[in-house]
C-alpha cells in the first residue's frame, strides 16, 4: 500500500470509528482504531481513542499501554496527558496521576480539564488546601465548570469548611 493510500485508510478507520464511539457502539469502535492503528502505527489519536475506550470497559492497564503508545508518538499531545492521569487515578495511583496532569498543564497552563483532576488527586492523597487551590484555579478560568464546582464542593464539606 503506498503510503498516502495507507494514512487515508487508516483516517477513514479512524473516523468510522469515531462516529461509532460516539454512538456508544464500543466495540466496534475498538475494533476500527485497532484496524487503523495496525495500518498506521503511529495514528496517536487512534492510540487515544483505544485507550479511552479501554478506559470505560475498566481495561486500565490496556488504557495505559494505548495512552503511552500515543505519547511516545507525541509527547505534546495534551489531552492524552489528561486522559492517563484519569487512568491513573481510577488505579488509585495518585502520585503518578499527578505527574500526567503537571506534564498536561507544562504544555497547556490553563486547561481546565487538567487542573480540576490534579485537585482531585491531590484530595485523594489529603492534600485539601492544595486541591482547593487548582479547583479554584480552575474556575477561575471556567466559572461554570461543573466538574470543579462539585468537586470543590465535596472538598470543603469534607474540611468542614
Amino acid at each position: 500500500m503506498r503510503f498516502l493510500d495507507k494514512l487515508k485508510s487508516a483516517k477513514s478507520l479512524y473516523n468510522k470509528g469515531t462516529k461509532l464511539l460516539i454512538q456508544g457502539n464500543y466495540k466496534e469502535a475498538l475494533n476500527c482504531f485497532n484496524n487503523a492503528v495496525e495500518v498506521d502505527p503511529e495514528y496517536d489519536f487512534a492510540w487515544n481513542s483505544k485507550g479511552l475506550i479501554h478506559e470505560k470497559f475498566e481495561e486500565y492497564q490496556k488504557a495505559l499501554e494505548s495512552f503511552n503508545k500515543a505519547l511516545e508518538i507525541d509527547p505534546k499531545f495534551v489531552m492524552v496527558w489528561i486522559n492517563r492521569g484519569i487512568t491513573l487515578g481510577k488505579l488509585e495511583k495518585y502520585d503518578e496521576a499527578i505527574k500526567s496532569f503537571n506534564k498536561a498543564l507544562e504544555l497547556y497552563p490553563n486547561q481546565v480539564l487538567a487542573l480540576s483532576n490534579k485537585g482531585i488527586a491531590l484530595g485523594k492523597l489529603g492534600k485539601y488546601d492544595e486541591a482547593l487551590n487548582y479547583f479554584n484555579k480552575a474556575i477561575e478560568l471556567d466559572s461554570e465548570y461543573k466538574p470543579a464546582l462539585e468537586a470543590k464542593e465535596s472538598l470543603l464539606k469534607k474540611m468542614n469548611k
